[in-house]
């Protein structure tokens, strides 16, 4: 693991800022078909083919990204998720599954936040459903043109895999944190700063200067290091964090936060402004299990909706996902003879582009196994969702009332000490 040095982060603060300096976010959306091929002849068993290609804006600038995930590992993400995330047959892969395998007991650092106690079976967490949701996510992005980096933010904040396109190396990065459990109080701007200097090829990282950067932040609650000592929420700590957003904002990378819980809820300051001030994302998610609905939802490349049409037969895929990183499928029903296939994308300013193939379609002996592995991920992710007892709607919903009510919140939490919540481990 490596340690973040703010000094060398502050030396090359004005490289930074000029690594990927450019212009306001370009939305204009665009759309590639990657599969299948204008004019392709499709012989196969089933009467659903399987359309994907990748949506981007102009804003994007390359067609590689950079994602570090940046996760609090503090003493309160023992506490309950909210959900039994639990699974006996379960480990981290390449599936997406969020499993966890046997029971990991152990006692942890502070913990206690907002009045319940921290759990002793670490499968129902909330560092469960954070290290769950990224475990999902990642098994959604490309690593032919994405990297993805993993840092772990409590005392301190620490890289726990540089920038990478094996994302197996991340999986058990993962499975370290999960081993290594919650501790300590919350470094939040340690985390961020480590985050830009990997994503700005100062740090283990090597350096892309062309790619999309972003770095995903999920925390269950709000800064307390380096001023507040881990028990308190020091205002001062709030602002070098959002002082940090500021630094990543200059450099180009963008933060999306996701704030976890009441605790985090309870004084969203520091999530709002690090996400307004860079750029990114603010959701807040109520009962913290649901992040692994929420998570699937961002997209990192201005995107917002894509829809995959077959204009001859009026019928839409039946199936679709689109990861973070821009790459779409989908489950498209055909039928025999020509097909007029239709992909729209639409960014986040609402303008639209589209993209339009045709294929000919014949039923034969041959079973497209490329089709039968997405829907069986479909299957398995979708089963997830619905072990949380609410639809996606629902989840959705609650965010949205949870985001006007963060961005109306403002002052100080009801108490400036945390207390049990973010205590030490002495």
């Amino acid at each position: 693991m490596i340690g973040f040095t703010p000094s060398h982060l502050t030396r090359s603060l004005v490289l930074v800022s000029l690594l990927l300096a450019g212009g306001l976010w370009a939305a204009e959306p665009r759309v590639e078909i990657l599969s299948p091929r204008d004019g392709a002849r499709i012989v196969q068993e089933q009467d659903t083919v399987l359309v994907s290609g990748k949506v981007s804006t102009q804003g994007t600038r390359s067609p590689t990204l950079d994602i570090t995930f940046v996760l609090d590992v503090s003493g309160s993400t023992a506490n309950y998720a909210g959900v039994d995330l639990g699974d006996p047959g379960g480990s981290s892969s390449a599936s997406g599954s969020t499993g966890w395998g046997r029971p990991r007991v152990g006692i942890f650092g502070g913990g206690i936040g907002m009045g319940m106690p921290p759990l002793r079976d670490l499968r129902s967490s909330i560092l469960a459903a954070e290290v769950g949701a990224t475990r999902r996510l990642l098994s959604q992005l490309n690593p032919e043109s994405t990297r993805v980096g993993l840092i772990a933010f409590g005392e301190e904040a620490r890289l726990l895999q540089p920038l990478t396109r094996d994302f197996e190396l991340v999986r058990k990065a993962l499975d370290e944190i999960v081993a290594a459990g919650p501790y300590g109080g919350t470094h939040m701007a340690g985390g961020i700063r480590l985050g830009i200097k990997e994503l700005a090829g100062l740090g283990i990282s090597e350096r892309r200067a062309n790619a999309t950067k972003a770095q995903i932040l999920l925390t269950d609650g709000f800064p307390t290091l380096p001023i507040g000592g881990g028990r308190r929420a020091a205002p001062e700590d709030t602002d070098l964090a959002i002082g940090a957003a500021r630094i990543a904002a200059k450099a180009g990378i963008k933060i999306h936060v996701f704030a976890l819980g009441t605790e985090a809820l309870s004084y969203p300051r520091a999530a709002v402004g690090i996400a307004k001030e860079s750029g990114g994302l603010y959701t807040p998610v109520v009962r913290p299990a649901d992040i692994l609905a929420v998570l699937d939802n961002i997209s990192v490349v201005g995107v917002e909706l894509v829809q995959v049409l077959n204009q001859t037969t009026g019928q839409r895929a039946s199936h679709l996902r689109l990861a973070a990183d821009g790459f779409y499928s989908s489950a498209l029903p055909v039928v025999e003879g020509p097909n007029r296939i239709e992909v729209l994308s639409r960014a986040s300013d609402g303008s639209v582009a589209r993209e339009s193939i045709s294929v000919f379609y014949q039923r034969g002996g041959q079973r497209s196994l490329d089709l039968e592995i997405f829907l069986e991920k479909e299957r398995n992710l979708k089963l997830e969702v619905e072990r949380l007892g609410k639809s996606q709607e629902e989840i959705r919903r609650e965010v949205e009332r949870s985001r006007k009510d963060s961005m109306n919140q403002a002052g100080p939490p009801a108490s400036s000490d945390e207390g049990g919540a973010r205590q030490e481990l002495r």
